[in-house]
């Protein structure tokens, strides 16, 4: 399975599993990255959902990695959504709303976006 998809089509399928780790920790134990992240807030119904959310979005992520022909637009655009996350944890630590701890969660993202952008053009040169 994984030896027949682009590097791009992996990228974006190994940020699916990332994407469905975070949303079952939402979804089942919200309380363990609350602490984490330092947000005083209790779980309530709007973790559970923002959980399912994230399942419901690494689903597209998974299915387009696994059938990803003539979906390379598609993985671009997740590069440019995926790189902005930091800017976003950014301003949140810069408020004061959140830990500087979320930081990590914007690298990850940002790590993934140029991971899948170094792919795109690596597979563009292997093809001719």
């Amino acid at each position: 399975m994984f030896k027949d998809m682009s590097r791009a089509a992996l990228s974006v399928f190994i940020f699916g599993i990332y994407l469905i780790i975070i949303a079952i920790i939402f979804l089942f134990i919200p309380e363990i990255l609350f602490s984490i992240v330092m947000v005083p807030t209790d779980p309530d119904i709007m973790s559970r959902l923002f959980g399912m959310i994230l399942v419901l979005l690494a689903y597209y992520y998974i299915r387009a990695a696994l059938d990803e022909e003539g979906l390379e637009k598609f993985f671009m655009w997740t590069v440019h959504t995926r790189a902005t996350v930091i800017i976003f944890m950014i301003i949140f630590v810069a408020l004061q709303l959140v830990s500087f701890i979320v930081l990590i969660f914007g690298a990850i993202d940002f790590a993934g976006a140029i991971w899948t952008f170094w792919a795109i053009r690596k597979d563009k040169t292997s093809q001719g």
